[in-house]
Formats: structure tokens, sequence, C-alpha cells
């Protein structure tokens, strides 16, 4: 009778599993430091603990709902991959956070140096927008909830917008941010996307500070600076309509007119006539034309325009 063992059966990860979805930071510091699973006597690695493993790093993700960089992952990049490899599927009621630590954080390894943001309610939030920098820009093409807090955001590349926003289906919050410093404008918003900004400044890039168009696209401005940009401070065309509310709005300074509407774009302007809104601008302080319309919006609802409308 032979005294042979029964062989017994380990647990294996497939090339389709859950190792090829570890980052190799996970590898590097998580998992190299438990080395202790593996049976060297055998050859083989217990890799029922390696799945333990592998489960409590992914419950720790889903339990905090946050990813912290560097702590947790180098880079933005690598924060944005872990979301999908570990399918986290953030929702209204369960967001997730994407905390950003004080310092400069590179975008790298993308076209004209933006991120596509590729889920749904999540919060990109840094430690304030003097403490946390971003050198690269955001695209959000129809994802619902984003975010955006305490952070300044930068991308220098030629034609690079700091923040993209596209897709009818897009809606995007953007609080107390520093956009600037682009190779073209600081956010455009496009194709029908909503976005709120708040307390931000869109200041010194290459294109305008802000540009909206398309046919149901929605910007609403509040108490925001668009300052020495390269062309206009905030330009809306294509039927785009923008609000624009808080006494702390204060659009000048910039290389062209300071607000532009055209092609039967409205621009709305929740403020007293005499608010010195746009001032000191190299062309008009507003203009517009082909249908395109700026207007104060009185207490009874009614509209003032402060410029003659051309035709």
């Amino acid at each position: 009778m032979s005294n042979q063992q029964p062989t017994k059966k380990i647990k294996m990860f497939s090339s389709e599993s859950l190792v090829n979805a570890i980052p190799i930071e996970i590898w590097r510091d998580e998992i190299s430091t438990k080395l202790g699973y593996f049976d060297r006597s055998n050859g083989n690695a217990t890799c029922n603990e390696f799945n333990d493993t592998f489960e409590n790093y992914n419950q720790k993700f889903l339990k905090k709902r946050a990813i912290h960089v560097p702590q947790d992952v180098p880079t933005i990049d690598k924060a944005m991959e872990l979301v999908a490899k570990l399918q986290m599927d953030p929702t209204e009621k369960d967001p997730l956070r994407i905390v950003l630590e004080k310092g400069v954080h590179e975008i790298v390894g993308v076209q004209r140096g933006a991120m596509n943001v590729t889920c749904s309610h999540v919060t990109f939030v840094g430690k304030g927008k003097d403490q946390t920098t971003i050198r690269g820009g955001f695209q959000v093409n129809n994802q619902q909830n984003v975010k955006f807090e305490e952070l300044t955001i930068t991308n220098s590349r030629l034609y690079g917008n700091g923040l993209w926003l596209q897709g009818s289906e897009t809606t995007v919050d953007v609080l107390k941010c520093v956009v600037k410093e682009c190779g073209s404008t600081g956010m455009l918003v496009t194709d029908g996307a909503t976005v709120a900004a708040t307390e931000c400044e869109f200041m010194e890039n290459g294109g305008h500070g802000v540009g909206c168009r398309g046919a149901n696209t929605k910007a609403r401005l509040n108490d925001c600076t668009m300052r020495h940009n390269g062309n206009h401070g905030l330009c809306v065309y294509n039927d785009a309509v923008v609000d624009l509310h808080g006494t702390k709005t204060d659009i000048h300074s910039n290389k062209s007119d300071g607000i532009s509407a055209y092609d039967n774009a409205k621009v709305n302007i929740y403020l007293p006539s005499q608010h010195n809104t746009s001032h000191g601008n190299v062309h008009e302080d507003r203009f517009h034309e082909e249908g395109g319309s700026i207007a104060n919006v009185n207490a009874d609802g009614t509209f003032t325009h402060t410029y003659p409308v051309v035709v």
C-alpha cells in the first residue's frame, strides 16, 4: 500500500484574476513584506493566504471609500486605475474620495496632459489651493457627480485644458480651486455638460479662462474670478448658457474681451447692474453678437441688457 499522501489542491490565480489587477505598488509594499506566505520546502505558495491578503486589501478601500495619494498609490493616474481594477463602483449614496496630499502631483502618460475620469461619484480633493497642485488636466466625459475641491490645476501642454467637461450626462462641481497657466482654456464645458464652480480662479491661461459651447451646456459660476487670460475671460457660444452669481465675481485684465457671447449663447448676471462685474480688459468688457446676449437679472426676474445687442 502506498504511503503517498493525497495531493493538496491549492487555489491558484489565473492570468486574468486578481493578480493582474493588483498595482505594482501593492506587490512591492504589501506583498513583498509577506513572503513568509510561500512554503519554500515544497515550492508551492499557500495561495489561500495570498487570497486573504488581497481580499483584505480590497475591503480596506471598499470600507473607507478613499484612496490617498501618495500614501496608497504614488500618482493620480494609479488611483484612477485602482478604482477600475478593484471594481469599487462608487454610487451617489456611497461616493469615492481621491485625497491628494500637499505638494505637486504629476499626471503622466496621457494625451495633452489630461487624465480621463473613468467613473461617476468621485471627488478629487486636495489640502488647499495653495498646498496641492496638479500638473496636468482632467477630462470628464458623460460622468455624473464628479467634484474637484481645494486644488490648483495647471496643464501647460500645447492645447491643454485644465478641466474639459463634456457630454449631456456630465455633472461637475468645482469648489475653491485655481485653474491657471494652461496651454489653452482653463475650464472648457461642451456638448451639454453641466458645471457649478464656486470661489474659483481661472487665470493666466493661454486661451479663455472659462469657455462654454453647445446647446444645453450650462455653467453656474459663483464668486469666481477670470483674469489675465490670453483670450476672453469668459467665452460663451453656440447656445450655451452661463449664470454668474456672487458679489465677488470679478472678470478683468484679459487680453481680449472680459465676457463674450455669440451664436445665441446667453450670459445671465444675477447682480445689480452697477456691480463692476467685468472691467479693465484689453478689448470690450462685455461683447455679444449673432444672437448672443449678456444681461443683468433684476430682482423681479426681468433682464437689463447693459450692452447693445449687435446683430
